[in-house]
């Protein structure tokens, strides 16, 4: 009888002190962190590719990332690099904000490379170096330096050099519009455009911004305006701020005249321009006269 007390007593003694013991533990102890259940939640509506291409090492960080600061799902191509449109709008309800990234984007890059050398760049093999030089070793202080800064980032490897050119070039079909290319160029040459963007302007020589001493190169952009002026539909207008021709994103419209009036060619197309019939052509040529 006398053991079985003592059985009892031990036994309760050890449960009141394992109770007690919690007790301290959940008083005083560092409780979980609450950021981790949100981080949990926010990666379950992630691809879980963990490729690294947003910048984090995987969907986990990315997700901690966005934890703390809702911003940089907004500013992050994310959302396109997983090309799943339900999926990220499912956590853009979620956090209550809009990703900037669009889906259905293509890049261009605003140059031929026809620019000739003013010496040979022997420096970081990086454009966003060769570019803290006097704008680069171009003639052209906009041209394309070919190092490949936005060859390294781009997730899909949708763009390439051009080994004659040493100019960007992008894959219409491969590229998925994530603007990681925009942010890399250092001389602000590649842009995104809608997808159904039928031509883009090969330049981004900049008369307003001329440098003395260099100067555009054989295809560039002399600013005549015949494009606008042959543009019945508002396809091509004039950027006053960059003195350029521009495209409405918006309209997305094909400018066929301007492509065949412009004296440089300098007006590419890209791979959803539809060629028009020649008496479709020469209708618009000849609606309005040049002056």
């Amino acid at each position: 009888m006398m053991q079985t007390t003592i059985t009892i007593i031990l036994l309760s003694l050890i449960g009141f002190i394992a109770g007690l013991l919690i007790f301290l533990a959940s008083k005083f102890l560092p409780k979980e962190d609450e950021s981790l259940g949100e981080t949990v939640r926010i990666k379950e509506f992630l691809p879980g590719a963990d490729c690294g291409a947003c910048g984090h090492p995987g969907c986990f960080a990315y997700a901690q990332a966005v934890t703390k600061d809702k911003q940089v799902f907004a500013k992050t191509p994310c959302p396109t690099l997983a090309q799943d449109k339900e999926g990220m709008k499912k956590l853009e309800t979620y956090l209550g904000l809009k990703s900037e990234a669009k889906i259905g984007k293509k890049a261009v890059v605003h140059c031929t490379g026809q620019s000739e050398t003013l010496a040979d760049y022997r420096g970081i093999e990086t454009c966003k170096a060769a570019s803290q030089l006097a704008s680069g070793f171009k003639e052209c202080p906009y041209a394309c330096l070919g190092l490949g800064d936005c060859v390294a980032v781009c997730p899909t490897g949708a763009i390439s050099i051009n080994p004659e050119r040493k100019v960007a070039v992008v894959d219409w079909e491969t590229c998925i519009g994530c603007g990681l290319c925009v942010e890399a160029c250092s001389q602000g040459l590649t842009e995104l455009v809608p997808a159904n963007m039928p031509q883009y302007l090969g330049c981004n020589y900049q008369a307003a911004r001329d440098i003395p001493g260099r100067k555009r190169c054989p295809d560039g952009c002399i600013h005549c305006k015949i494009c606008v002026k042959v543009s019945q539909n508002g396809e091509v207008t004039w950027d006053e701020t960059k003195d350029l021709p521009h495209f409405d994103p918006e309209k997305c419209l094909p400018a066929h005249a301007a492509i065949e009036k412009c004296p440089r060619q300098i007006i590419k197309k890209t791979a959803t321009y539809k060629e028009p019939s020649a008496i479709s052509i020469s209708a618009v040529s000849k609606s309005k006269p040049l002056r």
